[in-house]
């Protein structure tokens, strides 16, 4: 069973997420997670195949959808462990990449979100940098894979989401012109 995190595009646009995920992933099972504007979407089939097709069809309504591929305790060490593996597993050696923490909710998190992206950006490098032999490229604003985890109180959802998965969904406002 694939799983995502869904995060609406504005806090009170959920019902419109919701609504855009029934039609994109019908017989989805969607849930909300009891944090404003965060859904959970579990469906069968590839997981990086279903965040690619909901990032896509779904991207007026949806801020991201970031493919879970672990979940672990609300805890630094795990989440750390967690974001080096999937980093490990995810990030091929000419790729920028970047660690996010979206924390919300009652956790054991007691650092500033800052210092544990740092922290736990820093050992995914790490990581990374033994596997290829080389220096790993970070990019903070406009990465290829973002290692992203999802505090959702008590448990964290670990997972990525790539750039190419969300590639060509920018819309331009149309031009208004002056009478």
């Amino acid at each position: 069973m694939a799983k995502l995190i869904v995060t609406s595009r504005g806090l009170s646009n959920t019902r419109q997420t919701i609504a855009a995920l029934r039609v994109v992933v019908p017989g989805a099972r969607i849930r909300r997670t009891g944090f404003r504007g965060v859904t959970s979407l579990e469906a069968d089939g590839d997981v990086f195949e279903l965040a690619k097709n909901v990032n896509r069809e779904c991207f007026a309504s949806v801020g991201r959808a970031t493919a879970v591929l672990m979940e672990v305790e609300s805890r630094p060490e795990a989440i750390k462990g967690a974001a080096v593996k999937i980093g490990v597993e995810n990030i091929r050696g000419d790729e920028k990449f970047c660690f996010r923490l979206h924390k919300r909710g009652s956790h054991r998190l007691e650092q500033e979100t800052p210092k544990l992206e740092y922290e736990i950006g820093g050992a995914i490098w790490t990581a990374v940098q033994r596997k290829y032999k080389r220096e790993p490229k970070v990019d903070l604003k406009n990465p290829d894979v973002m290692v992203i985890a999802e505090v959702l109180g008590p448990n964290t959802a670990v997972g990525i989401l790539r750039k190419a998965w969300r590639a060509g969904t920018t819309q331009q406002a149309p031009q208004r012109t002056r009478p």
